[in-house]
């Protein structure tokens, strides 16, 4: 008897259709899952080694004698080598492969993390090299996402964000308690957050040569050299809207618990709202991105996004100290679905899996390098006498900024022009 032909699958027509393919075999199934697992290595790992520093920026400026605006060059390290170690990325990629690259800078990320408390100039260094390694790493990131993960990106997009607020969660709760655990020795305790890198790394070599995006890695490189990623439709209003969230993201995550401290918040209390920002915003990290592969909530979702920014930046700034937990969740909502909104509209705009990579370094380096100078800015602005409710309404700038650039980001991921003609 002869069989009736079975109906393909929406999801075996979808990904007939997808260069990368995505076919349900059980090899494919295999490169999907250790894909996954190696999103949730990085994802995991590259916010605890910024977040476990801020609620100690007293100790650390005890034990190795830095002065406020030593303090204030701390915390911006980070993010300016976000933006200048970017261009590296698809130099590494090209020499090494994706996957290789991804577990060579996990490694480096946890050497600079178990080294860096050992001495004041290794606490500056390690901290440089700790800025260039999860900047790399978050550029490669969406470049898996695009080549294996394809078929759901929204939803792979939403459990990668979703990781970084548990990595900054745990890095902002645990730093106090880790502290007193090492009877306040600030050096083992930084140290101490070494381990689960090290963990991260042994996923990375277990998994990563099981996703095989080598080739299509080496191809994003050769396009940035090309620079045909700098004419690409919407590049530049994505760049403007990472970095504003970005500039936001990090200005909080180095001075909240200080502006907390400095209105009459204990320490041990000022370290958890950080973590609270992240914890808040953990539902919105999962659904803002995965919502947004829905092309017609796309632009929706970055308004609402952009004005809850503002809301909530207005309200720590300028409401009684009683309320600043519901404003810093109301800012860990904003900020989580904003960055997980970012890596949606770079994987949903790149023009294809190849440009990926080029794309996220362009969007990533650029933003990065103009969000470094939030921090170093409300620093520096408060050592000159400014007030803290004065220096956090200056991040409502950006966040219009990051209103006005999302919304013609999400109309060039949709095809249309910033006019939003078709």
């Amino acid at each position: 008897m002869r069989e009736t032909p079975r109906r393909p699958s929406p999801l075996r027509s979808v990904c007939s259709s997808s260069r990368s393919g995505c076919s349900m075999s059980t090899p494919e199934r295999r490169h999907g899952i250790a894909a996954g697992v190696l999103i949730l290595a990085v994802g995991l790992s590259v916010r605890y080694p910024i977040t476990s520093v801020s609620p100690l920026l007293g100790e650390i400026a005890a034990t190795y004698g830095l002065s406020a605006s030593g303090l204030a060059v701390l915390s911006a390290i980070p993010v300016l080598l976000f933006g200048l170690a970017s261009p590296l990325a698809p130099l590494l990629v090209s020499r090494l492969g994706l996957t290789r690259s991804i577990s060579v800078l996990l490694a480096a990320l946890a050497a600079a993390t178990l080294l860096r408390p050992l001495s004041p100039s290794l606490l500056f260094s390690g901290t440089v090299a700790i800025g260039a390694a999860i900047a790399i790493l978050g550029i490669l990131a969406p470049q898996v996402i695009r080549h294996a993960l394809a078929a759901r990106g929204g939803f792979w997009t939403g459990v990668y964000t979703t990781s970084f607020g548990v990595s900054a969660a745990a890095g902002a709760a645990l730093a106090v308690p880790l502290l007193h655990v090492f009877d306040d020795r600030v050096a083992p305790a930084l140290m101490s957050w070494g381990i689960p890198l090290l963990i991260a790394v042994g996923l990375a070599l277990a998994f990563g040569p099981r996703v095989g995006a080598g080739p299509a890695a080496r191809g994003a490189a050769k396009k940035i050299a090309h620079g045909s990623v700098f004419r690409t439709r919407g590049i530049w209003a994505v760049t403007g809207f990472f970095g504003c969230q970005a500039l936001i993201y990090f200005s909080l995550t180095a001075w909240l618990p200080t502006i907390a401290v400095d209105r009459g918040m204990p320490a041990p209390q000022a370290g958890l709202l950080l973590a609270w920002m992240s914890v808040a915003g953990l539902p919105a990290s999962l659904l803002a991105p995965t919502l947004a592969g829905r092309r017609s909530l796309r632009t929706k979702l970055i308004v609402g996004v952009g004005v809850l920014s503002m809301l909530g930046i207005a309200g720590l700034a300028l409401g009684p100290l009683a309320l600043a937990p519901l404003m810093v969740a109301v800012l860990g909502v904003a900020q989580s679905a904003a960055f997980g909104l970012a890596i949606a509209l770079i994987v949903f705009t790149a023009p294809s899996a190849a440009q990926t990579a080029a794309f996220s370094a362009t969007s990533q380096g650029i933003g990065y390098a103009a969000a470094a100078l939030g921090p170093l800015l409300l620093g520096v602005l408060v050592q000159a006498g400014v007030e803290w409710s004065a220096a956090v309404l200056l991040l409502a700038v950006a966040a219009a900024g990051e209103l006005a650039f999302g919304v013609i980001g999400s109309r060039a991921s949709l095809g249309e022009d910033p006019a939003g003609r078709s």
